[in-house]
């Protein structure tokens, strides 16, 4: 039983020691990110993908995660997404995460607002960039492809939001309640 216990605690121990952030410093003694852009198609159809374009660098090269809230009106905010960075990415990145979305008619009552930012090894934040994000089934909502300045970031897909956006018909909420139901 002490040797499980034992190979448990090593395990763990290593496991540990394989985060992203190595050397961590205090905010005091590091710089924090700075997004240098941001962009997001206003309007997409229900059930294509949502690509959020950010651009960012961090001169001490810790950018650990793009952190991303989404809020909506009448149900509130949905649980916070983190798309952690990796590589040369810590450094530096211009590219892009994505939100799925459902093909559901009811979303096209609906508006979201994308909260994000970047946070590094040292608990340091960029600043929040906000970005719409309402649906629409008019002909060339589609895929739509990026913007000419945002071409080359549209190779490098950062990772998706891990998070699941509802109509608020699917809540029953016309209260204009700030919290989605507790599941």
């Amino acid at each position: 039983m002490l040797k499980k216990f034992l190979l448990v605690l090593v395990l763990t121990a290593a496991i540990a020691g394989c985060s992203t952030c190595k050397g961590v410093k205090t905010p005091d003694q590091d710089e924090p990110p700075v997004i240098l852009g941001s962009y997001a198609a206003e309007h997409i159809r229900p059930g294509a993908n949502w690509r959020v374009y950010l651009k960012a660098q961090d001169a001490d090269g810790d950018m650990d995660a793009i952190v991303a809230q989404i809020w909506q009106p009448g149900v509130g905010y949905y649980p916070t997404a983190f798309t952690y960075l990796q590589g040369g990415n810590r450094q530096g990145f211009a590219g892009f995460v994505f939100l799925k979305t459902r093909p559901d008619s009811r979303l096209l009552r609906d508006q979201f607002q994308l909260e994000a930012f970047v946070r590094d090894c040292g608990g340091n934040k960029s600043e929040t960039v906000k970005l719409i994000l309402r649906f629409d089934n008019r002909e060339g909502y589609g895929a739509l492809p990026a913007p000419d300045e945002w071409r080359e970031a549209a190779n490098n897909e950062l990772g998706v939001i891990q998070v699941q956006i509802r109509s608020s018909e699917e809540y029953g909420s016309d209260d204009g309640g700030d919290n989605p139901p507790i599941f």
